[in-house]
């Protein structure tokens, strides 16, 4: 036993857990600050607070100014925050003061070869708008069109979002029609209309004066004109309080916070010998569930729609799907392992939906295709049977390190002997698929009476419905061969991996590299 087994047995597993939850806790506590580099201070913080509820129109649906703020900023910038500034306060003062801004670098360079052309990964509009420039873009672009036009266009893109953010501030209603930007001149307004865009211009002008006073007054008026214009015409206003809490709190990314915890209780307490710490992993891993229902259903009431319609959405859904199941298995079969495989896989795959570029996480009108009650059954049930297969992924593999690695059963491993048997590992790994197989099944008819509705035909080949059934193939074999041909151990582990291979082409890389009628899903 070493220095450090036997300190943690001294103090006790409950301690040590306590200073880590603490720890981690103090970790993303944000120091204090009185102003941030866009000059705001705490009076001026609060007097703007109003602002963060008001409605905007944004990619057709009407969503608080606060959500404006952050999903623009996350466009720009690939951030939340600047410089001690949220979202919402760094795009206000950006349409408030572009001047002040202009030198600043919000700008992300997402491309790492044309970063060093910069000379840094964040540029200020000012360095990117400079003669010279442009002229060094086209060249590259002239030199390898295929490497160099995606990336700059999409820097272009940044740019001109940054430029036009005032002109895409859309808050003054329109009966049955889009809502005008913040900045429309007044000849194209009616009263109410040059009402608002007045009170805009006030807030501008009591900003820049730093009056936080004056703010404060602006920010009230304009608020309640926006809100009251809107019910006049005729708006449904969503919950905006939700909206900004949704965006505020980051439900999903909190539930990675719990789902880390969690993992390492559950590793600490295979690593420890001691089982009951497992309990603390699946409280906290119960918690990263909970914060994970409660962005799903946040999403569905501010969308009006089931939170299926993209990848993120979806891909977050299969997640909590995981989890749920391994909790479910971990209160019936009273082992770590899927608390410990849940816990790992749902932090990584938490980190994945909100840093990998596939994943947009804004909230957006569906397509006509995907206007249908259809589209809930058949993704629900989709998404619930990757679900399984991603935990039975991680049943396999342990299965098969622990097989090839560690001589099975047989091995005189402290850690490897407190995982379940090989036996018990078997058959965990059947019987998630057992679960995972009828739902991938009725998700696959699902589809067909989908596509028949949106499409006319209930099946057609589009490559995503191909891999579907190859993926269903693989798996009917897998369940076939264990009960008829006695198949287990390595070669149903081995055969369970391929099926999850089949699923995340099927799930990811049809997306991307057989693109068909299910591209955007």
């Amino acid at each position: 036993m070493n220095a450090w087994t036997r300190v943690i047995r001294r103090r006790g597993w409950e301690d040590i857990l306590a200073i880590l939850i603490v720890l981690i806790g103090l970790a993303n506590v944000a120091p204090a600050q009185e102003k941030d580099s866009l000059g705001l201070s705490p009076e001026m913080r609060e007097a703007i607070a109003p602002l963060r509820g008001m409605p905007v129109q944004y990619y057709g649906f009407i969503r608080s100014a606060f959500t404006f703020g952050d999903n623009q900023l996350m466009e720009i910038s690939r951030k939340k925050s600047f410089e001690g500034a949220d979202a919402f306060e760094t795009v206000l003062q950006i349409m408030v003061s572009p001047d002040k801004v202009r030198n600043l670098p919000l700008l992300k360079v997402g491309h790492p070869e044309l970063a060093k052309t910069f000379g840094s990964s964040r540029i200020s509009l000012a360095e990117y708008r400079k003669p010279e420039v442009r002229p060094k873009l086209i060249k590259l672009i002239q030199q390898d069109s295929d490497k160099w036009t995606k990336p700059i266009n999409e820097l272009e893109s940044k740019a001109r979002l940054l430029e036009g953010l005032e002109s895409d501030f859309a808050i003054i209603p329109q009966e049955g029609g889009e809502w005008m930007a913040a900045n429309t001149p007044a000849s194209k307004l009616n009263e109410s209309g040059k009402k608002i865009a007045g009170e805009w211009k006030a807030l501008k002008t009591a900003m820049n004066a730093s009056d936080a006073e004056a703010t404060k007054k602006a920010a009230d008026e304009l608020s309640a004109s926006v809100k009251a214009t809107a019910e006049a015409d005729g708006y449904e206003l969503p919950n905006l309080g939700l909206d900004v809490f949704y965006h505020n709190h980051e439900p999903f990314k909190k539930s990675a916070f719990w789902y880390v915890l969690a993992m390492i209780a559950y590793a600490a307490s295979y690593i420890l010998g001691r089982p009951k710490v497992g309990w603390v992993g699946f409280s906290l891993l119960s918690i990263g569930f909970i914060e994970q229902i409660i962005g799903v259903t946040a999403r569905w009431i501010l969308s009006g729609r089931a939170p299926l319609s993209n990848m993120f959405e979806s891909f977050t859904f299969a997640i909590g799907g995981m989890v749920l199941v391994a909790l479910v298995f971990e209160a019936i079969n009273r082992t770590r392992l899927f608390g410990l495989g849940a816990a790992f896989l749902g932090f990584v795959f938490m980190v994945l939906a909100h840093k990998a570029p596939i994943f947009h996480s804004q909230i957006r009108p569906l397509m006509p295709a995907l206007q249908s009650s259809w589209l809930t059954y058949h993704v629900v049930t989709i998404m619930l049977s990757y679900s399984a297969f991603t935990l039975s992924f991680f049943v396999s593999v342990i299965y098969l390190l622990k097989d090839l690695l560690f001589h099975g059963d047989r091995s005189q491993n402290a850690l490897i002997k407190r995982l379940p048997s090989m036996n018990a590992l078997d058959v965990f790994n059947y019987r998630i698929i057992a679960v995972g197989f009828p739902l991938l099944t009725l998700g696959i008819v699902l589809g067909a009476v989908w596509a028949a509705t949106a499409w006319g035909r209930p099946w057609g080949f589009d490559p995503k419905e191909t891999w579907s059934a190859i993926t269903w193939l693989i798996y009917a074999i897998y369940l076939h061969v264990r009960y008829l041909a006695g198949w287990k151990g390595r070669r149903a582990a081995v055969l369970a991996l391929i099926g999850f291979a089949a699923m995340l082409f099927t799930y990811l890389g049809v997306n991307y590299l057989l693109p068909g009628l299910h591209s955007y899903v």
